[in-house]
């Protein structure tokens, strides 16, 4: 297979980074058909189109619920793709603890769907699935970076969730799904919703700039440190794997970090350093999470090998970007 002839699936493909993933895909393989799948239409809200109007190959968009197993296999067997992006999940942790039925159906079963259709459709078809690091929970608490060999020890129900998907994925890779695993850190940027904390604090400034709430953010712990990424960045690494081809080891998996972390008070530290009016901080117990995690910390190696990956964008440019899409969200 290559990049250029190939047909590529991507679920959850009017989320934050499925979006851009498609209007990556169609940039970097302009010969290729893309197909989005989604609960709902591919509005980015963001000024930069439709997520799926362009690429010479042609794009297109189609809705699924990946929790419906009649339709995800109806769709694979009609399309047929040659490659499958798998981001369609229920990623806000807070919600998991609200909605953990929901969760699991989305995280875990749309999994088992989409992996038994592809199997059953396309049993040659290239499978990548996107875990999350948050599945390596309190492993975290070694305090040493993590690669992709520590154990799975989550910590709230989307991590346990995410965690069971990519064990039934590289089960599968074993029983010959040509499948490899992705692990993204926390992944940021223009775009992503203020129900997280980058874009939380963004959205916050930006409205008291706007005289829309008063000069006070709210937030929850700012001890924590995480291992942060550009979703750009992220991106760079979903188009390795598919320039990649075949190369990749079935039932392999590739941490995506920047192998740094940032304190949480630090980052709304350079964030207020960007706002263009004082704002005073204030704790709100709401944003405190059930469990909190000190520090979070990668290992990307084995990305780096494989992939020829390396994170490219400084931090602080995600940070005024992001803000600067808030501001111009609410401009």
């Amino acid at each position: 297979m290559t990049a250029r002839s190939t047909d590529i699936l991507v679920t959850g493909a009017s989320g934050f980074v499925g979006r851009r993933l498609v209007r990556r895909l169609a940039d970097a393989f302009p010969d290729a058909t893309i197909l989005g799948a989604d609960r709902r239409p591919p509005d980015d809200g963001d000024g930069q189109g439709d997520g799926v109007g362009h690429g010479g190959g042609g794009c297109a968009h189609a809705e699924l619920d990946i929790t419906d197993r009649r339709a995800v296999a109806g769709l694979v067997a009609e399309h047929k793709p040659a490659l499958v992006f798998h981001l369609a999940a229920q990623a806000h942790v807070p919600t998991s603890f609200a909605e953990p039925v929901p969760t699991w159906n989305v995280n875990l079963m749309g999994t088992l769907h989409l992996v038994e259709a592809v199997r059953d459709a396309v049993p040659k078809a290239r499978f990548v699935h996107v875990g999350s690091a948050e599945a390596y929970g309190s492993e975290f608490l070694r305090g040493v970076p993590l690669a992709e060999d520590a154990a799975f020890a989550p910590l709230n129900p989307y991590a346990a969730s995410k965690a069971a998907a990519d064990l039934l994925v590289r089960q599968q890779a074993a029983a010959g799904l040509r499948a490899v695993v992705l692990r993204p850190f926390n992944h940021v940027g223009p775009g992503q919703r203020r129900d997280f904390v980058v874009s939380a604090f963004c959205s916050q400034i930006a409205s008291i700039e706007r005289g829309l709430q008063e000069p006070v953010i709210m937030v929850g712990n700012l001890d924590a440190r995480r291992d942060f990424l550009d979703v750009r960045d992220v991106l760079d690494a979903y188009v390795a794997v598919v320039e990649r081809g075949g190369d990749l080891r079935p039932g392999s998996a590739y941490n995506l970090c920047s192998g740094r972390t940032v304190a949480i008070r630090d980052v709304l530290a350079d964030l207020l350093a960007l706002s263009r009016v004082a704002i005073d901080v204030r704790v709100d117990a709401a944003r405190l999470r059930p469990v909190e995690i000190p520090v979070m910390e990668g290992d990307a190696g084995a990305a780096r090998a494989a992939l020829s990956w390396e994170p490219r964008i400084p931090w602080r440019q995600t940070l005024a970007d992001t803000l600067a899409y808030w501001r111009d969200t609410l401009a």
